[in-house]
Parts: C-alpha cells; sequence; structure tokens
C-alpha cells in the first residue's frame, strides 16, 4: 500500500468514525477497501459520490457530528451564493447572498425542473370531459399530489378548497366564479355552490367503483346516484 493511499484512507476513516461514533461505519469501509488494489482504490474514490452513510434504526448523526465531519474535510457548512444573473456592480464583481445551507445532490436533475419545460397555462377550456383534466399545450395546469401535501401541511385549507374546486374540475363552480368576477371584480368561496357531484373526476371515479359492485360517498347521497337523488323529490301527477 502506497503512502497516499493509507493517508486518504486515514481521513475517510476518521470522517466516518466523527460522523458515526460507533464505528460500524469505518469498519464498512475497511472491508471494502481490502480487497481493492491500488488501481482499484484510485478508481473508486475518482467518481463523483464514491462514499456513502449507512444508517439505521435510531442511528441517524447529529448535526454536531455532520459539523465535526466536515470540519476535518475543510468543507463549510455554510455558504455565500453568487447571483451575477441578479446583479453586478460597475467593476463586473456578482452581489452575493448571506451565508445559507447548499447542498450538492448527486441525482441527474429532472426534465420537468428544466427551464426550456417551464410553461404556463392561459386556457382552460381544452379538457378531458371524462377526467376534468387539462390537454394540448395547456396540459401543465395541474396541482401534483405533493404540491396539495405542502398545502395540507401549511394548513392552507381555503387554497386547497379552491384549487381542487373552482379551480379545477367543478364545472357550476368554476361558471359561478367567473360570471361573480366578471360582475363584481371579485369573488370569495362563500359564494360559490358547494355541490358534492360537482366534480368531472369524482364521478369518474365512483362510475368505476359502481363498476366493481363498490358503494362509496365520493358523490352519491343515501346509495343512490347524484341523478337518482335529484329526482327523488320530484311528483309525478297521474292523469285520469
Amino acid at each position: 500500500m502506497n503512502k497516499q493511499r493509507l493517508q486518504a484512507e486515514r481521513l475517510i476513516y476518521s470522517v466516518f468514525d466523527t460522523v458515526d461514533p460507533s464505528g460500524e461505519n469505518s469498519e464498512f469501509w475497511k472491508r471494502e477497501f481490502s480487497t481493492m488494489s491500488d488501481e482499484q482504490f484510485k478508481s473508486y474514490i475518482s467518481k463523483s459520490f464514491p462514499f456513502f452513510y449507512q444508517t439505521g434504526a435510531f442511528k441517524e448523526p447529529t448535526m454536531d457530528q455532520i459539523n465535526n465531519g466536515l470540519k476535518l474535510l475543510n468543507v463549510p457548512l455554510l455558504e455565500s451564493v453568487y447571483l451575477p444573473y441578479k446583479y453586478k456592480d460597475k467593476d463586473g464583481n456578482p452581489m452575493k447572498t448571506k451565508e445559507c445551507l447548499v447542498i450538492y445532490i448527486h441525482m441527474k436533475r429532472m426534465k420537468q425542473l428544466l427551464t426550456k419545460k417551464n410553461g404556463m397555462s392561459i386556457n382552460t377550456k381544452t379538457r378531458d370531459m371524462r377526467t376534468g383534466l387539462l390537454t394540448g399545450v395547456d396540459k401543465n395546469g395541474k396541482e401534483s399530489d405533493h404540491e396539495f401535501e405542502s398545502l395540507a401541511i401549511s394548513g392552507l385549507y381555503n387554497t386547497i378548497n379552491e384549487f381542487s374546486k373552482s379551480r379545477a374540475d367543478s364545472m357550476n363552480d368554476k361558471s359561478a366564479m367567473n360570471n361573480t368576477i366578471k360582475t363584481l371584480g371579485t369573488v370569495n368561496l362563500s359564494e360559490l355552490p358547494e355541490e358534492l357531484s360537482d366534480s368531472l373526476s369524482k364521478n369518474l371515479l365512483s362510475a368505476y367503483y359502481i363498476g366493481a359492485q363498490l358503494y362509496t360517498n365520493l358523490v352519491n347521497e343515501e346509495y343512490m346516484t347524484p341523478y337518482t337523488y335529484s329526482n327523488k323529490q320530484k311528483k309525478i301527477d297521474r292523469i285520469d
């Protein structure tokens, strides 16, 4: 084993022992490196992100341990980020942020996050009338499940109500909202009709459940579909 490899291994083990005082992580890497030749070791550590931390139940590093490990590597936990696209002074020096946590993600950037894929929906007329989803060039105008989860965690239930009804596939709500805005200039959620069956996607899902011989209360009431329930109170006059 050459001197440079020995120094590198000692640094690796000291960092893992700092982050994991139990020594299990450093023992794991000792076993891994023991079977490698110097060339294999050099090739392995030359990868972009060669090392990983073995976690377990109730075994996660504390912030103090992480900070101490970074100090051994001479890597700052907090860094200032330069923003040349926002401002440059007369000498061409870019502005920089206050110190913040900078994380280097080792995953490939998804196409959905690329700038060229960004867009804004400006028309909601073209939609699939079975599911209520927008189609064509405006199909990106919808909320994902994780976006709704973030709203729920933040307690923004009125926002969820608006995004899932009048701004989604509740056609009566949408029509009432647009008419009120055109007439008064503003609208309040309390002014919109609250109809259980006013959702294309819920009606479609309910139809699937009925086809599977399952009853749900997504849109049904008293074991009746919306159409049957709306005709429940209608009377038929007999003509003699």
